[in-house]
C-alpha cells in the first residue's frame, strides 16, 4: 500500500473495514479484538501508529 492510498484510505474515517491503532512502542492488545472481527468477517485494514481523531466526521 503506497502513501497515496493510505491518506485516500484516512480521508474516509475509521468505518468497518478500516481501524486505527495508536500503538507507540509496541503491538497493542486491542490489536487482537480487532484482529479477529476481520477474520470473522469480509477483512479489513489495521494501521498502527496512527491516532484516531475522535472529533472528526466519517465521509
Amino acid at each position: 500500500m503506497d502513501e497515496k492510498t493510505i491518506k485516500e484510505t484516512l480521508l474516509k474515517g475509521e468505518r468497518v473495514i478500516l481501524e486505527c491503532k495508536k500503538a507507540k512502542a509496541e503491538v497493542p492488545k486491542s490489536i487482537w479484538q480487532t484482529y479477529s472481527a476481520f477474520a470473522n468477517t469480509i477483512g479489513g485494514l489495521i494501521l498502527l501508529g496512527v491516532n484516531e481523531d475522535m472529533q472528526e466526521k466519517d465521509i
